[in-house]
This record gives C-alpha cells, sequence and structure tokens, in this order.
C-alpha cells in the first residue's frame, strides 16, 4: 500500500516538473520578445515607446494648435493661499514623469509648485471640444490635474552659467495615458542627431501677459553659436553639453502688425522638436532661456538638448521603478 502512494506521489512530482518546464519553456521566448520589443528607438522612455510621439493629423502645423495636437504637452500649477495659477510647461515622457527646466520646478512668483495638469488644450473651458463639420464635434476627456510628487534637478545644474538646465517632475499618480488626448511624446537619445525643420509648442505668444488659451506652435531655425552670441551681447552664451540657439523662421517674421507678432515669453520649459520615422513627434530639447520682453523678432533663445542627458532620465526612472517593486515585495 506504501509502495502505491509512493508511485502516486512520484507521478505527481514528474507532472509538476513537466509542467514547469514547459512553462518555462513556452515562457522564455514570450518574455525575450517583449524585451525586444521595447528596445528600438527610445530604450527605457519606450516603456511606452510603441506609442509616443504619434501625431493626430498628417500634415500642417498652424499657430493656433488643434486639439489633440500636443497631448504630451503639460502644464504646472502653483499654489499659493489656495489659488492655483498655471503657467509654464513640460513634456510627459512616461506615465509618471514630466520633463522640464530647473527654472520652471524653481519659479516661486505664484507659489509652490503643486500640480501638473496633463491633456489640457483650451485653458478657457473645462471640457476641450473641437467642430469636425457643422453637426458635427469631437471632445477630449477632462484634463487630469495630478499632484506633484517630487521634482529631481539635474544634479549638476549650474545657475550662473546656465547649463544642465533640466529637471524631472514625479507625479503623484501616473497619467492616464489614451494615446489621444494623453501620450508621451518621443525622446531623442541620438548626440550626433541633427535637423533643421524645427517647432516650438507653448502656451505663449501674447506680448501683454505672456499666455495664450490654447498652445502656439512655430517654426523655428537654429543659427551658429557664433551668430547667437552676436546677436546676444549682453549674455555670456554657455554651448556646454550640445546647447545651441534658435531663432523664428522666416514664414513667421513678416507680420507688419505689433498684436501678431510671434512671441515665446512664458515659454520656458516648451519642447523644441521636428517628425521623425514617418510621422512622429521626436522632442530634441527645451527652451532654457531667451531674450528679456519685450523680445525682437531676430533675437534667439537658447536650447538645451534632451539627448545628452537621456541616460540620467532613464537612470531616474528605472532607480524608481525598481524601488518601487522592492517595497511592494517587502
Amino acid at each position: 500500500m506504501l509502495s502505491l502512494h509512493v508511485k502516486i506521489m512520484v507521478r505527481i512530482l514528474v507532472s509538476l516538473l513537466l509542467l514547469i518546464a514547459i512553462i518555462f519553456i513556452g515562457g522564455c521566448p514570450a518574455l525575450t520578445e517583449k524585451k525586444e520589443n521595447n528596445l528600438p528607438n527610445s530604450g527605457l522612455l519606450a516603456l511606452v515607446n510603441q506609442t509616443c510621439g504619434t501625431r493626430y493629423y498628417e500634415s500642417n502645423f498652424p499657430v493656433d494648435t488643434r486639439l489633440f495636437e500636443h497631448p504630451w504637452l503639460v502644464q504646472f500649477g502653483y499654489e499659493r493661499e489656495l489659488v492655483v495659477n498655471y503657467v509654464f510647461q513640460g513634456l510627459l515622457i512616461h506615465s509618471k514623469y514630466v520633463l522640464t527646466t530647473v527654472f520652471v520646478v524653481q519659479f516661486q512668483d505664484f507659489g509652490q509648485l503643486k500640480y501638473a495638469r496633463v491633456g489640457e488644450h483650451n485653458t478657457s473651458t473645462n471640457t476641450d471640444c473641437e467642430k469636425l463639420s457643422l453637426l458635427e464635434e469631437t471632445c477630449a476627456p477632462l484634463a487630469q490635474s495630478i499632484l506633484v510628487d517630487e521634482v529631481i534637478v539635474h544634479p549638476d545644474y549650474n545657475m550662473f552659467a546656465q547649463i544642465n538646465d533640466i529637471a524631472l517632475v514625479k507625479l503623484r499618480v501616473a497619467a492616464i495615458v489614451d494615446g489621444t488626448a494623453v501620450a508621451p511624446i518621443c525622446v531623442n537619445d541620438d548626440l550626433n542627431y541633427q535637423s533643421s525643420f524645427l517647432l516650438v509648442a507653448s502656451w505663449c505668444g501674447r506680448r501683454e501677459t505672456g499666455l495664450s488659451l490654447v498652445p502656439k506652435q512655430y517654426f523655428m531655425k537654429p543659427i551658429s553659436p557664433y551668430e547667437c552670441q552676436r546677436l546676444m551681447p549682453r549674455h555670456s552664451v554657455s554651448f556646454a553639453n550640445g546647447m545651441f540657439c534658435i531663432v523664428f523662421d522666416e514664414r513667421h517674421t513678416n507680420s507688419t502688425e505689433l498684436a501678431y507678432e510671434p512671441n515665446l515669453r512664458g515659454g520656458s520649459g516648451a519642447p523644441i522638436y521636428t517628425v521623425h520615422d514617418g510621422n512622429r513627434i521626436l522632442l530634441v530639447g527645451l527652451l532654457s532661456y531667451g531674450p528679456r520682453y519685450p523680445a525682437k523678432l531676430h533675437e534667439p533663445y537658447v536650447i538645451i538638448p534632451v539627448a545628452p542627458f537621456y541616460d540620467w532620465m532613464t537612470g531616474v526612472i528605472e532607480a524608481d521603478r525598481e524601488k518601487h517593486m522592492y517595497n511592494t515585495l517587502i
């Protein structure tokens, strides 16, 4: 009788071992395939790279942006005495991380940085809608106002030289990414990448207040370090880590009316981007600083490229993810 029980137990054990072996053999290729699918183009920031930078529109870049045109653009809320003012911007690069400049995270004129508003378009409406025809319109979900959990400034930031002017804002909870109203932007990781096709997007453009109801976008063009320094004689412009200068493209500098002149006042932290990989938006840099108001059309803006800081960004995100996994296990 004992012998029979032993035989049954042995058979069960063998069956379990076989099942484990099948799962192991069948599971490994699937894990490998998933890992490989996440690697192209964006490394760790490709935790969401299959949908990053996807354009809702096929062509054209109007100055007044359309609904769903910049689902990665995030507006920051500063609170003082229960009053919240939303100014400046950053870029959603991960469901829990927004990229911006140090100036933006350390700005205190309106109080403490407390919120990141994701999925915003028209700041004058609660629900953003756009007419498709006389009888039809499309609307976006309500914008998500998410508490800021932590601000991580680059450890080598130098305020006086204005170098390494880059920071990450960690959100208290992950943004709900739907791929249309809210989506991450693709982040350039190629140090040698260059493009003459550049745009900037920001809630800016009004000379009086520096704010606009919907984000503006303008074509920009890079200029040489020599030309940049010549046009900014009162600044000692640093070109460390690939920093570069841009000016408005000619298509925006022909206006004869002052009210219609392009203006990037309030544009701190704005994305400098291009189109790549068919029709996807690639983040090239961030607007670090520019001429004081009132800026003249020919005056340059200084841009901090994102590629030199790619490893730092991914390192911060990866370390946080590992910490979260460890805390979950214990």
